[in-house]
């Protein structure tokens, strides 16, 4: 279990071998992403990331990693699977990456009143 105060957001990151280079690599690009998702919102209480491994026939390993970001009105949570720890987690700063450029007020899908609601709004004045 690796644990890491940057600018007072908890970033955790459980369940990564500590003795492989690929693991630390996978943990430095979350710990980047967190740190860019800072910058948008100053307010994140709390940053993990749980990995679970399977390790299958052959040796070959499957990766699956939950992600909880917690932030005062709202939290975000999903999972990404693979065969790399690093594309796992590549794939997962990807995703928080569009956390960053996602409007957060406003809808998204904007509805065109139709036309009885216009009709009606300009003679009701």
């Amino acid at each position: 279990m690796a644990e890491l105060e940057f600018g007072e957001i908890p970033i955790e990151v459980v369940g990564l071998p500590r003795d492989d280079v690929e693991s630390r690599k996978a943990e430095l690009k979350f710990q980047r992403a967190v740190q860019s998702l800072g910058r948008i919102h100053p307010d994140i209480l709390e940053a993990r990331a749980i990995v679970k491994i399977s390790t299958l026939e052959k040796d070959r390993k499957r990766y699956e990693v939950q992600v909880f970001i917690k932030l005062p009105k709202e939290q975000f949570d999903f999972t990404k699977e693979g065969w790399s720890v690093e594309q796992v987690f590549e794939k997962i700063g990807e995703k928080i990456k569009r956390l960053m450029t996602k409007p957060r007020d406003k809808p998204s899908h904007h509805r065109h009143p139709s036309r009885m609601e216009m009709e009606s709004a300009r003679f009701a004045e």
